[in-house]
């Protein structure tokens, strides 16, 4: 484990049982052995088709389900089965931001009902201590005049404000580190970029690092300082953000690099009837080989491990590297 990383996972695998025959139970692999670093003051944008494992591996993160196998290191303590009340205390470190604002948010409370909770529960601030930090949190997040919306309930307020809430919720316990599950992908495009601005100042202002999650390469190129790109459970390729947008190496992220709005990047990728990835446990060769235009039977019968190309920072698992 590196001594400079704040989150490390190691060969992280999460697998559910989706019936059988003969009572054997079948299971599938949405995470399948998955290894990343994220240091201090980090974000690292995962992003992939939907049914690519990108969620799985946050709820992991934040301990909303228990690995199968494989490690989380969290600031040196391994809380891979973390419970009771070392679990209580990682998760005042550890928070999550939701894909739904409104989904996110119980209709029937009030703002400051909703951020009261985590105080009190975390921080044990009563009274006027407790009321100030609600301010707080509204004026760090870009509610203002924080006295006005703090008595509002969740539909009295837009899209952009309910997910700034929903931040605010997060932030209410001092975390360190924010797993943001598609916070913008609800929103309207006109506000999206005032979202990951809010994101970025602050982990500026915090020192937070991120797990950014997102089916668009554009905003995990925009907001994240490395990349990591997922399909069928398993890493493509992972790298800074500029080189591998700049340079990418996998015939997966150059199929999302042609997809994403206002890119002057052409890819000749043909493409027949979109298939599921295989998900099965056992399964065998590479998860994109169904769909890549450079399949060989190495491909189909092999997965490939990570290779590093150009410099140590970046990291392709392909039989057939350009």
């Amino acid at each position: 484990m590196s001594e400079q990383s704040l989150v490390d996972v190691q060969d992280l695998v999460v697998r559910f049982a989706v019936g059988g025959r003969g009572g054997k139970p079948r299971y599938i692999t949405p995470v399948d052995n998955v290894s990343f670093q994220i240091g201090q003051r980090e974000v690292l944008s995962v992003v992939g088709e939907s049914g690519s494992g990108k969620s799985t591996i946050g709820r992991a993160l934040i301990r909303a389900l228990t690995p199968s196998r494989g490690k989380i290191h969290f600031n040196g303590t391994d809380v891979t089965k973390t419970k009771g009340r070392g679990l209580k205390a990682y998760r005042e470190d550890v928070q999550m931001i939701f894909q739904d604002p409104f989904g996110s948010l119980n209709p029937v409370n009030t703002i400051e009902q909703h951020l009261k909770f985590p105080i009190r529960k975390h921080q044990h601030l009563t009274g006027s201590k407790l009321s100030d930090k609600v301010e707080e949190l509204l004026t760090v997040v870009g509610l203002t005049p924080a006295n006005e919306v703090r008595y509002k309930y969740p539909h009295e307020l837009s899209g952009g404000q309910r997910q700034r809430i929903a931040i605010a919720r997060a932030l209410a316990v001092n975390p360190k580190f924010l797993v943001a599950d598609e916070p913008i992908s609800m929103l309207d495009v006109s506000i999206r970029a005032d979202i990951l601005e809010l994101l970025n100042q602050l982990k500026e202002n915090f020192d937070l690092s991120y797990l950014y999650i997102t089916h668009d390469l554009a905003s995990a190129h925009y907001f994240g300082d490395r990349i990591m790109v997922l399909y069928g459970g398993r890493v493509m390729e992972i790298g800074e953000s500029d080189e591998l947008v700049r340079n990418p190496k996998h015939p997966y992220t150059h199929l999302l690099l042609a997809a994403t709005p206002g890119t002057s990047t052409r890819r000749n990728l043909r493409e027949t009837t979109i298939q599921a990835p295989n998900l099965f446990e056992g399964r065998k060769g590479c998860p994109f080989a169904h769909r890549c235009p450079k399949v060989t039977d190495v491909c189909r019968k092999t997965a490939p491990s990570l290779s590093t190309v150009d410099n140590d920072t970046h990291h392709v698992a392909c039989h057939h590297i350009d």
